[in-house]
């Protein structure tokens, strides 16, 4: 009976009883990045098999407030190669929807890349956007966190730790 105890106490030791896959991480070796989900509640969708801008799809594993957070990796060519990111930036905040405004901007340097971090709300949607936008070996590289208004600071957390993790190879 004494051996059964130990036994048992040595696989709850070894193999905890709520042990779970902390984090995953997805390498695109095509459009020449990497990126990793923070914990257990996040989970890489397919892509499928035909190249396209959206890379790398992230979920949270259910609805918060009605709306399933998600991040997206897009990666698209960089039409011309002197084009700076400033500009790219500015190009792209022209044609936002006029629902969608800019909370904030500003300059980052993130493993040797210098890009922008963007903070947009759409107000029709009621949908908070954070997003890190680069351009690096002939490319543009945007990252793109996604939740509901009210269940953005409940996940602004989570988001930092995948833009934290992603790397441009």
């Amino acid at each position: 009976m004494r051996r059964l105890f130990y036994l048992i106490l040595a696989c709850v030791y070894a193999f905890p009883v709520g042990a779970q896959v902390l984090e995953q991480t997805f390498t695109d070796e095509t459009a020449e990045f990497k990126i990793s989900t923070p914990n257990s509640h996040w989970h890489f969708l397919p892509r499928g098999t035909a190249p396209g801008e959206v890379r790398s799809t992230i979920r949270y594993e259910s609805p918060v407030h009605q709306f399933v957070p998600n991040v997206t990796v897009r990666v698209e060519p960089l039409g011309d190669s002197k084009l700076k990111t400033e500009k790219l930036l500015a190009e792209s905040l022209k044609s936002l929807p006029d629902s969608v405004e800019l909370v904030e901007e500003s300059k980052l340097s993130h493993r040797g890349k210098d890009g922008y971090e963007l903070l947009l709300h759409d107000k029709d949607s009621k949908t908070v956007f954070q997003q890190w936008l680069f351009s690096a070996k002939g490319k543009v590289f945007l990252v793109t966190c996604t939740a509901n208004a009210e269940s953005y600071s409940r996940m602004r957390k989570d988001f930092e730790k995948i833009l934290g993790s992603f790397e441009i190879l």
